[in-house]
């Protein structure tokens, strides 16, 4: 019910606060304000007031406040046939037999993660148990083929939605080697290429 005078607001972090005015009426208020920009995590802060009455009595007064600053972040480690295969050649297949690859999905950030997807580069489909991972979560998505010859490649990539709604994503290459085996033999007699009958004629103990 006084006039306040010299007034001014700090802040237990060091946040640089800016008010128009240094004097209030009786009832009257006014707006402060500061900037910073936001740390991983759980943040408080204490905004702290002070101002001096007509007889230099000083009066005070706190407010905390508090905001999460959030790192959304998503990994992704791909496998062929249980080889952890992002270098070429990876696991030797033979041409036709069956490709099993898994598809570990971790979240890696600091809040949880909505519809989350794990798409391959060369069109195979993923198969996810569920959309959603909580902080730390894992889950395995699993896919499979059929081996085709020679070197093969494929980037697997994952992407999910934080509680803001920002996208994240990663991606994790494999790779596998489609074997063809296969020989041959040619046998010659005396430098004859000798499939049929009679072959190269030969005196009884020649050589």
């Amino acid at each position: 019910n006084v006039p306040l005078s010299n007034i001014q607001v700090t802040d237990d972090q060091g946040v640089v606060v800016t008010l128009p005015k240094t004097t209030l009426a009786v009832g009257e208020s006014m707006t402060g304000t500061a900037s910073g920009v936001a740390v991983l995590g759980q943040y408080a802060n204490i905004g702290t007031v002070t101002g001096l009455t007509p007889q230099e009595t000083q009066v005070t007064a706190s407010d905390p406040s508090h905001y999460f600053g959030t790192s959304g972040s998503i990994g992704i480690k791909k496998y062929t046939n249980t080889e952890d295969a992002d270098a070429a050649p990876g696991p030797s297949i033979p041409v036709g037999g069956a490709v099993n690859w898994t598809y570990v999905v971790t979240n890696t950030g600091n809040v949880p993660l909505s519809n989350i997807q794990v798409t391959d580069d060369q069109g195979v489909v993923v198969t996810l148990p569920k959309t959603t991972l909580a902080v730390g979560e894992s889950m395995t998505g699993t896919a499979s083929g059929i081996a085709i010859a020679g070197q093969y490649a494929n980037m697997g990539n994952a992407t999910g939605t934080t509680p803001i709604g920002s996208k994240v994503s990663a991606e994790d290459p494999s790779h596998y080697f489609g074997q063809t085996p296969g020989i041959s033999i040619i046998k010659k007699t005396n430098g004859d290429d000798a499939n049929t009958p009679t072959g190269p004629i030969i005196p009884v103990g020649g050589l």
